[in-house]
């Protein structure tokens, strides 16, 4: 098979290829902390002109660069999207080793980023490395748009593709999101939710006050409770008014997708150690609640006295941040409407809403060229078929890079994390070996690809031909 001698290629350099990752992985880019940003935006640079690909960096504003790389040509372009800065460790307690150790324990490699998604990005770069040391250069263009600031909302992102979309002019587009599920499953995406990131505040006195005063003064945080306590129901229905009925039906083609979707229930209650799902949801309604289900997460809630010992308060401010899950036909400026009417509504005028960041939805077809190049490549490389989800629960700035041209682009997911990878958490890990099998992967992607470029030549080539005959022969 023409691919062996790329696979083998890939074997010979795996160790090479993860001290790669591991050397992106040892180094911080907390874009919330501001911290090493700069130098990670000149690696990921360095990094893609080892490949061959020719780079620019753009800064727009004061924000982080985004690192564009284009490396191939072709009739064909695709884009391949990817970040650098990784989310904030947390508590450096719950780590078993430093965050950016990159420490390597039983196949498995440790690091704030190895998943959410340095990781995806080498893998990317070391199967076009791989691919072209194989069959030379790429016989179609990757244009690879890398930001710095997925955990802030993609704002130079956004700027950049208001400003440059001839650059992400594309037949498709190949995101960094997905994992193999608890059944050792490759996961494809076909799209993302939208989400609305909202704070509600409420207001008391100017300043905490002795909590004697809590018979006569107003309790901001009782005030703040029971409004939100108005937006979802006690088993977890969003009650916002009208919301339900923006809610698009599900569609025949994303219906039928559905039924081969299984969610992993006894794996994931196991994982999450949990008893039960919302409402008691089971079967084919969890997953299709999952995947098509708008949501209304209470992300964090602050007042008074949260420190350890005690302290009788009154605050005299609570504010509490929101995200919402949007699915077809929400939008972001939808729901903040909707939101505020209904809270209004209810009296709750005093009640501030401010808007923190948002996305839209993102949604691409199966039949898509790098749709179908994503699941027809997956089961010589993982030894079964993909389990397609036609929209992932998680968001990314996908609206911005798909939708800055007209028609969108068809986007597709995929990534080389595992059930247990804990992006955003402690321990945040991947298995090496998932790493080099996505390096195949993605060899085979681009090999589909191709082909298919090539097939449509010789397709248009015996078109042309036949063309030729018949004028000949009306011309005779």
């Amino acid at each position: 098979m023409a691919l062996a001698r790329f696979d083998r290629y890939v074997d010979r350099h795996a160790r090479t290829f993860t001290e790669r990752l591991q050397t992106l992985c040892r180094m911080p880019s907390v874009a919330a902390r501001v911290t090493g940003m700069r130098s990670m935006a000149e690696a990921v640079e360095q990094m893609m002109q080892r490949v061959g690909a020719g780079t620019r960096v753009f800064k727009l504003g004061s924000g982080f660069p985004v690192v564009y790389g284009e490396c191939g040509a072709g009739r064909r372009t695709f884009l391949v999207y990817g970040h650098y800065d990784v989310q904030p460790v947390g508590q450096l307690s719950e780590w078993s080793s430093g965050p950016f150790a990159a420490a390597t324990v039983g196949g498995k490699l440790y690091a704030r980023g190895a998943s959410n998604s340095k990781g995806d990005l080498v893998a990317r770069l070391c199967a076009v490395e791989a691919y072209q040391k194989t069959f030379g250069k790429l016989p179609l263009c990757l244009r690879f748009v890398i930001e710095g600031e997925d955990g802030l909302a993609s704002p130079s992102l956004t700027r950049f593709a208001a400003e440059h979309a001839d650059l992400l002019r594309a037949d498709g587009c190949i995101w960094d999101d997905g994992y193999k599920d608890t059944k050792e499953r490759l996961t494809i995406n076909l799209g993302f939710k939208g989400i609305a990131f909202l704070e509600l505040r409420a207001f008391g006195a100017r300043t905490d006050l002795h909590s004697k005063w809590g018979g006569i003064i107003p309790n901001p945080a009782w005030r703040l409770v029971q409004a939100l306590a108005t937006v979802v129901s006690l088993k977890g229905v969003i009650t916002i008014d009208g919301f339900a009925s923006h809610v698009a039906p599900v569609s025949a083609e994303d219906a039928q997708a559905l039924k081969s979707i299984e969610i992993d229930e006894v794996g994931l209650k196991q994982e999450f150690r949990l008893s039960g799902w919302v409402r008691g949801l089971t079967g084919r309604a969890l997953a299709k609640e999952l995947i098509f289900g708008p949501t209304c997460t209470i992300c964090g809630i602050h007042t008074g006295h949260t420190e350890a010992g005690l302290k009788t308060t009154l605050p005299g401010m609570a504010v509490a941040r929101l995200d919402f899950r949007l699915v077809p036909d929400l939008t972001p400026g939808l729901v903040v409407i909707l939101l505020r009417k209904h809270l209004d509504e209810r009296g709750f005028e005093d009640v501030e809403l401010i808007e923190l960041g948002s996305a839209p939805y993102a949604k691409s077809s199966i039949k898509s060229l790098v749709a179908r190049a994503a699941i027809e490549s997956a089961a010589e490389v993982y030894g079964a078929p993909p389990v397609v989800y036609p929209l992932d629960p998680a968001t990314g700035p996908v609206g911005v890079m798909c939708g800055a041209n007209t028609p969108p682009t068809p986007v597709v997911s995929f990534g080389i994390s595992y059930a247990g990878s804990n992006p955003h958490g402690p321990d945040e890990n991947i298995r090496l070996d998932d790493f080099i099998q996505g390096i195949k992967y993605f060899g085979r992607v681009i090999h589909y690809l191709a082909q298919n470029d090539q097939e449509r030549d010789q397709s248009e080539d015996h078109e042309d031909a036949v063309e030729a005959v018949k004028v000949f022969r009306d011309q005779g």
